[in-house]
């Protein structure tokens, strides 16, 4: 974290006073954006529309969002709903369109820049130069829209001709306002060319490892493979309440995570002050049980939709998929491997620990038992109990929030990012893999 301040130190004393930086945040996690925001910084910069929402819950509303990748128009709504401070990467007219007919419909006007094409790669999009002249003829055909002026990016090369030519060119295609261009390895040459704003990220949090040195993936159990916790919550309520422990759906939620003992003994000592008698223990233990068998049938769970793909492409890539659950229901237990294919190399279950989630054992046991550094390792999680357990182990923590709580109990436990579902948990396992 001092790193990145230092940086910005750093970048701003390159940068002149009518400058605007914006910080480029995709990927990064919480922490180093809040670092920066602390150390002043007010515009950050995003890439996918998910992760911006996750973003915008996690940290301080004033922070100005700039969307500056690929907007497909299928994404236009959402991103609206988060209302960005400005759109960057509008790269044809028919964006413009689905842009200024979702802002009409949330009876807004939305800031955006054209990004204009002058680069000699193929792989970069935007409008040519006579492709723009013929946009800003119609810009009043998009009521809805407000064009604050240009974004490029320059050909990825180490000529610093071609890049000064880039440049130079958007400059002369500007008409004034906002001139977006420059990034980590060529800002100083366009705030030469004239930029108003620059895009910095690398130079900022570091260089990014997009091929995630992953060798292990600790995945919880209950509502990460298993769509099992609605069975959990209806089985504890039942248990607890039959033996004189209030206890609702909500409360097991926020204990999943938990040894059934452990579980026990928090509701007992709400009640009574002390941990519960060892028969106590072993009643309520045995009839939540009973009710989860009866309410399932005696059958496994379904299993968590997109799940199955996620241990598919890890599997594929030789990275270890291992279990790591408070559970003690031997039936889920032992079926884990056949369910899944094989896939998993090893389970550790409440049988294999003293302590279950929060504490860190767990998870430090599967670590030991990988034998791989803590940086190579990562666990996917859906609780909050289970996320503090892995950071209290220092491993980084993906949490799916595939149960009934709010993400922000999630966040609050210092997930390193909180994903809606396993299709996003997939997405990022490619981005990063």
């Amino acid at each position: 974290m001092k790193r990145i301040i230092d940086n910005i130190k750093e970048v701003r004393a390159h940068i002149p006073a009518h400058v605007t930086l914006v910080c480029v945040s995709k990927f990064q996690p919480i922490e180093a954006i809040r670092t920066a925001y602390e150390a002043g910084e007010r515009h950050f910069g995003e890439s996918r529309v998910q992760e911006l929402k996750q973003k915008v819950a996690a940290l301080p509303s004033d922070i100005n969002w700039h969307f500056i990748g690929h907007l497909q128009t299928n994404k236009v709504r959402d991103l609206l709903k988060l209302r960005p401070y400005l759109i960057q990467s509008v790269d044809s007219e028919r964006l413009l369109q689905a842009i200024n007919d979702e802002a009409a419909k949330l009876g807004i006007v939305q800031d955006v820049l054209l990004e204009v094409h002058v680069a000699k790669e193929d792989t970069k999009t935007g409008f040519t130069p006579s492709e723009l002249e013929d946009v800003r003829a119609k810009i009043a055909d998009f009521p809805h829209i407000r064009v604050k002026g240009l974004m490029t990016m320059a050909t990825n090369t180490e000529d610093e001709t071609e890049i000064r030519r880039c440049f130079a060119e958007a400059a002369k295609l500007s008409k004034g306002g906002i001139l977006s261009m420059g990034m980590s390895d060529d800002y100083p040459i366009a705030i030469e060319c004239g930029a108003t704003m620059v895009r910095i990220g690398s130079t900022i949090f570091g260089a990014r490892d997009y091929s995630r040195k992953i060798k292990a993936v600790f995945f919880d159990q209950d509502g990460v493979l298993f769509n099992s916790m609605p069975y959990h919550a209806q089985a504890w309520e039942l248990a607890m309440n039959e033996n004189g422990l209030p206890f609702t759906k909500n409360q097991t939620y926020r204990n999943e995570g938990r040894t059934g003992a452990s579980v026990i003994n928090e509701a007992y000592r709400l009640i009574h002050g002390t941990e519960a008698p060892q028969e106590v223990i072993e009643a309520v233990y045995s009839a939540k049980s009973a009710h989860f068998i009866r309410l399932t049938g005696g059958q496994l769970p379904e299993r968590i939709p997109g799940i199955q793909d996620v241990l598919h492409f890890l599997h594929e890539k030789g990275i270890q998929c291992w279990v790591v659950t408070g559970s003690g229901q031997r039936n889920l237990i032992n079926s884990l491997n056949d369910t899944f294919e094989g896939v998993f190399t090893g389970i550790i279950s409440a049988f294999d620990v003293t302590h279950g989630k929060p504490d860190p054992e767990p998870y430090l046991k599967a670590w030991e038992r990988s034998g791989f550094a803590k940086a190579e390792c990562m666990v996917v999680e859906n609780a909050p109990l289970g996320v503090r357990a892995a950071k209290a182990a220092g491993l980084f923590a993906a949490a799916v929030n595939t149960g009934i709580l709010p993400d922000s109990d999630l966040w609050n436990e210092k997930a390193d990012l909180v994903l809606p579902n396993m299709q996003a948990l997939l997405d990022w396992f490619k981005d990063h893999i």
